[in-house]
Parts: C-alpha cells; structure tokens; sequence
C-alpha cells in the first residue's frame, strides 16, 4: 500500500445487512432508533465515514454513504434534517446521490416497502396532473417514495418503478 489511501470511505455495514425500519415515530437502523432530526455523528458511528458534498452558495452539506446505497440532507454540515434511501435510478441523480443503490431490508410499518408505499393516498400536485411520489405519515415523521416514470399505470409498478424513500419530518 503507497502513502496514500484514495479509495472511497467504506461502510461500517455490509451493504446487504443493513436493515432499515420506518414506524409511527421510529426509525430504527440495525437494531438501533435513529431520530430525524439528529447530528451527522450519529449516523456517521453507524455507517462509517461518509462522502461529503457541498453545494455552493448554500448551507447545505450533504453526506452519501456510496456502498450503503444511503444519503441524508444537512443544514451546515450537522444537523441531519432528512435521510434517503436509494432505490434505483431516475431521470435526475444530483452529485449527492450514492453510487451504489440500497442493497438491504426497508420496512416500513412493519410491511415491505413497496407493499406499504401501495397503500398510501394517490398524491397528484394539482387536480389532473400527474402524481410524482406517495407519501406515507408515520406519526410526526413523513416517508415519501418517488417514482421514476411519473406516467406509468399505477397497477402496474414494481421494486423497479422507484427512485427513493426519503424520510423526515412531516411538514404542517
């Protein structure tokens, strides 16, 4: 090995033992509750160091956890106001995004994710247009799926058909 390491940060988890489960009020990562809000320290001693990405003109650091298939939104750098689980590609995949997609288990209430999300309200911005995610109220905290093709069938979407499941606090 030379003097220097410029390899990526590598996760404390393997990427498929990761086991993330979304409740009324919990989130509990491994065995572990997280909450939302809570400190990058926090899940930086659970997932290892993360990838840094800051954006100009803005207080908002983001970390990416790349082999984790895991990101989360910060306000300067610290407080983790919302953590994000990638799913697949979509039309968009900001510098944030994790390389990898998420290789573990998501539950939410109990279920399977998209057996949850499948049960959440129709959520269309406006009256005829097109919806863009599902969001799931999950006591004071809010999971949203986001689709990748945002005028597919709804009956017929899959695993697939997901970009990510972002959880947070539910806006008033």
């Amino acid at each position: 090995m030379g003097l220097f390491n410029f390899s990526k940060p590598k996760s404390l988890i393997a990427p498929a033992d990761l086991k993330v489960e979304l409740a009324d009020d919990s989130i509990v990562i491994n065995g572990l509750p997280v909450d939302i809000p809570t400190h990058i320290d926090a899940l930086t001693k659970r997932f290892g160091k993360p990838r840094k990405t800051v954006y100009k003109g803005k207080n908002n650091i983001n970390f990416s956890w790349d082999e984790l298939g895991i990101c989360c939104y910060t306000h300067n750098g610290a407080v983790v106001y919302c953590l994000e689980i990638r799913l697949n590609a979509g039309e968009i995949c900001p510098k944030h995004y994790p390389a990898e997609f998420f290789k573990g288990k998501l539950l939410i209430n109990g279920m399977p994710w998209l057996d949850a999300v499948k049960t959440a309200p129709p959520t269309p911005i406006a009256p005829g247009e097109p919806e863009f995610f599902r969001e799931i109220t999950l006591g004071n905290n809010s999971a949203v799926a986001e689709y990748v093709d945002f005028m597919q069938d709804e009956n017929t979407r899959t695993e697939k058909d997901f970009t990510t499941v972002s959880v947070q606090l539910k806006e008033d």
